[in-house]
């Protein structure tokens, strides 16, 4: 076909124009989502995925080399008894911190729930260290609990059996005391939460039937608060796992696994950047365990804690 068939020009943009509109139609809801979804996955790549891959990387390259491929930093961790010990130790923290704020929230839970004098203030102070940065919250518990903290100043003063200070910063027992105060509010928000969700008729209809204060609580209202226990109880000990400010600052020589990924970057000249990635994989790793042995656990026994 020769030139002078060709459409004219205005009759060329017309019918491009009609593509376009016709396309757009039928891809709108498609081109919208997508441009609304562009600065989360930008922010998810450049600050998740990128770090994440360079990290996996980092974590399989021999040390102080930018080329090749080795195991050496894993199992020379995990071959090192002190290495062992730190992974035990992140463990101990950890689920000791958890176990304990469950014990705390559940009977903080249900006093507050009767609405008891100056309740509102005592939920203010629940929250109080969501709000505190951790590392002012790991300096502030460190001058409470020191030998000349306030703590030991009162014992000194007014327990006359009590002779010398009470060791308490720098210890195991001291830290998970310090991880309870920072992280249990996850806990305690997230059963009050299912506590006061709670039908109260149907904690009527078990008294009716017979049952004590007691048996009410025991098979009525702790089965159903169980997934929000649960709920609160795999957030503290995630926050609990990766705990950074308290350990660095209160720990002395306990070092969570956050501390020794920190550890081999700050000390060594020059740093130990494959080391350190192949700590926090294996941290990583270790987390997404738990999560995954947790909701197995969960599933089996129903959600609720109770027999399905």
């Amino acid at each position: 076909m020769g030139a002078g068939n060709d459409p004219p020009p205005p009759f060329a943009a017309a019918v491009q124009r009609d593509g376009m509109t016709a396309f757009w139609r039928t891809h709108q809801s498609t081109l919208v989502t997508v441009f609304l979804l562009l600065p989360a996955l930008a922010g998810f790549f450049g600050l998740f995925f990128y770090p994440m891959l360079l990290t996996v990387i980092l974590s399989f390259r021999p040390e102080g080399h930018e080329v090749g491929w080795t195991l050496e930093n894993y199992t020379r961790f995990l071959a090192d008894p002190d290495g062992r010990w730190v992974i035990l130790l992140t463990f101990i923290l950890a689920l000791g911190s958890t176990a304990l704020s469950v014990l705390l929230s559940v009977p903080l839970s249900l006093i507050l729930r009767e609405k008891v004098r100056g309740h509102q203030f005592y939920r203010l102070m629940i929250l109080v260290p969501l709000v505190i940065p951790g590392l002012i919250g790991a300096l502030g518990l460190l001058l409470f609990w020191g030998s000349r903290g306030w703590f030991n100043l009162f014992l000194l003063q007014f327990m006359p059996f009590v002779q010398r200070p009470v060791a308490v910063n720098y210890t195991i027992h001291g830290l998970t005391m310090f991880y309870v105060w920072l992280y249990f509010p996850y806990t305690c928000v997230t059963t009050m939460s299912a506590l006061e969700s709670l039908d109260r008729s149907i904690e009527e209809a078990g008294a009716v039937s017979g049952a004590n204060r007691w048996q009410v609580l025991r098979y009525i209202v702790l089965p159903l608060i169980t997934p929000g226990i649960l709920a609160g109880s795999v957030l503290t000990f995630m926050a609990a796992f990766g705990a950074f400010s308290v350990p660095l600052i209160a720990g002395g020589n306990y070092r969570p696994l956050a501390v020794e990924i920190y550890k081999q970057i700050s000390i060594p000249i020059p740093a130990r950047w494959s080391a350190a990635s192949a700590i926090a994989m294996i941290m990583g790793l270790l987390q997404v365990a738990f999560l995954t042995l947790y909701m197995r656990f969960v599933r089996r026994g129903g959600g609720t804690g109770g027999p399905r």
